[in-house]
């Protein structure tokens, strides 16, 4: 039997078809991308949380943080490397495989009287820290070295300004290779040194130290040089030869001869 024919679809009915058709679909994209996002935003915040996790440093004591700290302040890290890594001299040695054999008191007087070459200026020695260092400062220094130089955060040499002038790349040397420790504040000087003939570590500023050392090449020669009065309880300026970059040396002197 023939089928009634349909009646024709008005053009509004198509319209509102073609509409709903459209909503639908928008409403499926719409949930796809909500779904999508959210996978997203999952797999960007796991990411960013495994990236902090393998960037933040390990928990530590204390007394290691301290020595962490103190390694970067006196300048270990400028010979020995960043975290005792080595590789800066031939003369000096890594610690990090070496130190954390060592026994506390071996550590504990190398820290204070030094150690390695003293008479030939050509080669970094390591300075006698005796009366500098106090004597926790020494016992946490042993304790970050006996632990195996961990990563702490916030332990890092000063940064140096490569675009501000030697002037102010030289202020930042003057912290970084520790000078600012024995010499004192911009070159003030009086950290007690009561074996050596004057008392005390001699100032880098005022007429004394530039009627000795009135000209740049002076003063680079006693920094690569250093000053070596004698065995401990004798302070002693170590040997920067090798160590110190001639553009640093002429940093140095630029801002050592603004301390009048």
């Amino acid at each position: 039997m023939q089928q009634p024919e349909r009646p024709p679809r008005s053009d509004a009915t198509v319209v509102a078809l073609a509409v709903a058709a459209i909503a639908l679909v928008m409403i499926g994209v719409g949930v796809a991308s909500y779904y999508a996002g959210r996978d997203h935003q999952s797999t960007a915040a796991s990411s960013a949380a495994s990236t902090a996790a393998a960037s933040t440093p390990a928990a530590v004591s204390p007394e290691v943080a301290v020595g962490a700290h103190a390694f970067v302040q006196f300048a270990c890290a400028q010979c020995h490397g960043d975290r005792g890594a080595g590789v800066v001299s031939p003369y000096v040695p890594a610690l990090q495989g070496r130190a954390p054999g060592l026994t506390v008191g071996q550590l504990t007087s190398t820290i204070e009287h030094g150690a390695g070459v003293s008479n030939n200026p050509t080669r970094p020695f390591m300075p006698i820290w005796h009366g500098v260092i106090a004597k926790k400062q020494i016992a946490a220094l042993v304790a970050y070295m006996k632990a195996g130089f961990p990563a702490v955060q916030y332990a890092d040499p000063v940064s140096v300004p490569d675009n501000q002038g030697d002037i102010a790349a030289g202020q930042a040397l003057y912290q970084r290779y520790s000078c600012i420790n024995c010499h004192g504040p911009n070159g003030l000087g009086g950290v007690p040194n009561p074996q050596a003939p004057d008392k005390a570590i001699p100032p880098l500023s005022g007429p004394g130290f530039r009627h000795d050392f009135g000209t740049d090449t002076k003063i680079m020669q006693v920094i690569r040089t250093g000053s070596v009065l004698g065995r401990a309880p004798i302070v002693s300026m170590p040997h920067w030869g090798g160590i110190i970059s001639n553009a640093d040396l002429k940093a140095l002197v630029a801002y050592l001869k603004t301390l009048k």
